[in-house]
């Protein structure tokens, strides 16, 4: 009583460095819409700009990782369930419950907010007061830092070897690209000649140049100080609208 039948279906993918993988999806629009916000939690750029501060005005290493399948380490607190199909093999036919938060369930990413949260107060951090998504940790003769963007983490401490350690022992989080931040959030991070940390879209542009070439054989003009030609008045364009495929280029 009060289970609510759906679907899920498999997403297949390619990732950058030639990996393949296969992901169960919710299909979480044939349930309810939730009255509540279900979010879950990112921080702001101003809060990112906050703890690179605080990492190099208290001489703290600033280190970044990512924590994969992050919804599905959380319990969902939708009542859903599938009747497996042929991809189950032996369950085939049976009455699934679901009990994971699934990618594509409504409430998915509250529940791995609240999950990762839960974890990060037993490990004696608090949210800052003054910028939320920013949790502090009182380690005795400094604080140390930890923004979260869903499952991308960036934190500063004088041991951050240490909070990866309990994040992958105690709380068995599968953690991807652990290391002192170079690349966070779409932004290249790296320091001058001066020392100076800096960060900027590096590898971001490049990708939208290489799109560029591919997508209309050459590159971006150099010469251009507008996106917009010189003398256009779009308010007068009489133009053919756009196709479908011609509005999906970027």
């Amino acid at each position: 009583d009060g289970y609510k039948k759906i679907r899920v279906h498999l997403v297949y993918d390619v990732k950058h460095d030639g990996r393949h993988k296969a992901r169960l999806v919710a299909d979480g629009h044939l349930t309810d819409v939730p009255l509540e916000s279900v979010y879950s939690g990112v921080v702001s750029l101003c809060g990112l700009h906050l703890l690179i501060f605080a990492a190099e005005l208290n001489g703290l290493q600033l280190w970044g990782t990512d924590i994969g399948n992050a919804y599905l380490e959380a319990r969902t607190a939708e009542k859903v369930y599938i009747i497996a199909g042929p991809e189950f093999k032996e369950l085939k036919g049976h009455i699934l419950i679901i009990y994971k938060a699934l990618y594509g369930l409504r409430t998915s990413g509250l529940r791995w907010y609240e999950h990762f949260a839960d974890c990060l107060r037993e490990m004696g951090f608090k949210l800052c007061k003054a910028e939320p998504k920013i949790w502090m940790h009182d380690a005795g003769n400094y604080y140390e830092y930890i923004t979260v963007y869903v499952n991308d983490l960036a934190f500063a401490s004088k041991n951050p070897q240490a909070i990866i350690d309990i994040l992958k022992q105690k709380y068995k989080f599968k953690l991807k690209g652990t290391s002192p931040i170079s690349f966070h959030l779409g932004m290249d991070f790296f320091r001058d000649e001066d020392g100076v940390l800096c960060m900027a879209p590096c590898k971001h542009i490049e990708k939208m140049i290489a799109n560029c070439d591919i997508l209309f054989g050459e590159k971006p003009k150099q010469t251009c100080a507008s996106p917009s030609e010189k003398g256009n008045h779009p308010e007068t364009n009489t133009s053919e609208l756009l196709g479908p495929e011609q509005t999906k280029l970027h």
